[in-house]
């Protein structure tokens, strides 16, 4: 008798070999789950922090476009020849080598305190999407008459459409896909594309229908 319940007390202070892997398996399991869960925690956050990022940028290129348009002026550029364009705002397909739309016109408001600068606070711009790079464009001087490169600000990647739309409320229809006339529209409407992403559009008024500027005004 002694010698049986000795056995039977052996075998209750350890584990079989079924228990340890039953153990096992669930301990896998636990450790598969938890690396699972960090894992798709660890690709939200990348993925907020991504989205997150896009809408600080695009929230940063509206912002400019805007102070853009409604700071327009009524200020036309003379290039390289002495030839002065003929419109205000110049708008086409290609416009400036770009892939989509090109628009450009002259705005005033750029900073200059006390005129220390050696230009004035008129400044042309431009937007254009080259290698899918929606891309600003300046000059230090509003006329081209040398053969200085504009600068160049790359505001967002991944653009794959860019397109503009006019209001002109003397129009048959308001609103047109281009701009030919040599006066400003009372509205521009600005559709924009990246990849993997629904189009985006913004309307941005041209209050006053742009400020008078002197031709001479560098």
């Amino acid at each position: 008798m002694a010698g049986a319940n000795g056995c039977h007390n052996g075998s209750e202070g350890g584990f079989t070999l079924v228990e340890v892997l039953v153990a096992l398996a669930v301990m896998v399991f636990i450790i598969g789950a938890t690396h699972q869960i960090l894992d798709v925690t660890t690709r939200t956050k990348e993925a907020s922090e991504q989205t997150l990022d896009e809408l600080s940028r695009l929230q940063n290129v509206f912002r400019m476009l805007e102070q853009d348009f409604s700071q327009i002026t009524k200020r036309k550029v003379r290039n390289e020849a002495g030839d002065t364009q003929e419109q205000f705002l110049m708008h086409e397909r290609y416009l400036f080598d770009s892939e989509f739309d090109g628009i450009g016109f002259v705005r005033s408001g750029w900073t200059n305190p006390g005129y220390l600068l050696p230009r004035s606070e008129l400044q042309a711009v431009a937007y254009r999407v080259q290698e899918e790079r929606l891309e600003r464009l300046y000059r230090l001087y509003v006329d081209q008459l040398d053969s200085t490169e504009p600068r160049v600000q790359v505001l967002l990647e991944g653009v794959q459409e860019l397109t503009f739309e006019f209001y002109d409320s003397k129009g048959e229809q308001p609103w047109q896909p281009q701009w030919q006339q040599e006066g400003l529209p009372k509205a521009v409407s600005i559709e924009l594309t990246l990849k993997d992403r629904e189009p985006i559009k913004r309307l941005f008024l041209l209050a006053g229908q742009g400020k008078e500027a002197k031709s001479g005004e560098k």
